[in-house]
């Protein structure tokens, strides 16, 4: 079976679900859900009860504010999962900013799949560019791309949208639009059916959920859901900011993920030393990436 992302106008009874510690980007995301078209039923803004104060003032008609008991992204977007109401629910992260047909191309390709989960495409606020985790840059090879998606994924390479036996997820290329039986979608925006929502909190860590988006599809996958994505669909994020941090930060980060990472490789039996291998090599492929960057911004 097939999907398309359909022009038709339907109304599908939605619920968007967002994990948020009431940041300043919060308002603009709603504004853009509500001017859609297709118009979120209820959106739950979920926020630990001692940072609630911060968002007293957020009046729309159709949010309502839950004030959780926990703190952190998947335990508070858990809480959200539980109170949904309608048969579509959509997880989405406090600063994306969806596009007027994003949410309708979403539910559109959805419908002919019983189980399936559905990502859109994300491109960069400022630039207007695609973005995609270690998509490769071009068709040419390059001896340093072979032997990056050889310590990825093994004699396999380069597989576009899945998962390697290290635990290194590949991006999805920006054409085709449309991805099906994806190894994982990124976590900032994903259509579900309600009946398959994961309830729990089922990331192991406190503070940045880093890598929360593998832990997540993969459990998914393991209920037999199916993983798309619908390239007509958009959303915009400022993703320029978040590169612009000091060394230290970034050093700390990538410490983090590190950890996260290896505990994942372990919880899908891949293998931890090409994930080590990849982690080093991918310092180099960073470093480079910004001096190359540099250079041509000069």
């Amino acid at each position: 079976m097939s999907g398309s992302c359909s022009a038709r106008q339907r109304n599908y009874p939605l619920s968007v679900v967002i994990p948020t510690l009431g940041g300043e980007s919060l308002r603009e995301t709603i504004k853009h859900l509500n001017s859609g078209t297709l118009v979120p039923a209820e959106i739950l803004v979920c926020i630990p009860e001692d940072e609630a104060y911060k968002l007293e003032d957020l009046l729309f008609p159709n949010v309502t504010l839950i004030k959780t008991n926990c703190r952190g992204q998947v335990a508070q977007r858990a809480c959200g999962f539980q109170l949904a109401r309608h048969p579509l629910v959509l997880q989405l992260d406090d600063d994306i900013l969806v596009r007027d047909d994003c949410l309708q191309k979403m539910a559109d390709f959805i419908m002919p799949y019983p189980r399936a989960s559905v990502g859109p495409a994300f491109y960069d606020l400022a630039t207007a560019r695609y973005r995609s985790h270690l998509v490769r840059a071009s068709h040419k090879k390059t001896a340093f791309d072979t032997l990056l998606y050889w310590i990825v994924n093994g004699p396999r390479g380069y597989q576009p949208g899945q998962i390697g036996i290290s635990g290194v997820n590949v991006g999805i290329p920006e054409t085709p639009d449309n991805w099906h039986d994806l190894g994982w979608l990124p976590g900032g925006c994903v259509l579900h059916r309600r009946e398959h929502l994961i309830l729990f909190n089922f990331y192991p860590f406190k503070g940045k959920a880093h890598a929360e988006d593998l832990f997540h599809s993969l459990l998914l996958r393991q209920r037999g859901v199916r993983l798309l994505r619908c390239g007509s669909a958009i959303c915009d994020v400022e993703f320029t900011s978040s590169s612009l941090r000091n060394l230290r930060t970034v050093a700390k980060d990538y410490i983090k993920y590190a950890k996260r990472m290896t505990i994942f490789v372990r919880t899908m039996r891949g293998s931890v030393t090409r994930l080590y291998c990849f982690l080093l090599l991918n310092i180099v492929r960073i470093a480079v990436n910004h001096v190359v960057a540099r250079r041509t911004n000069v």
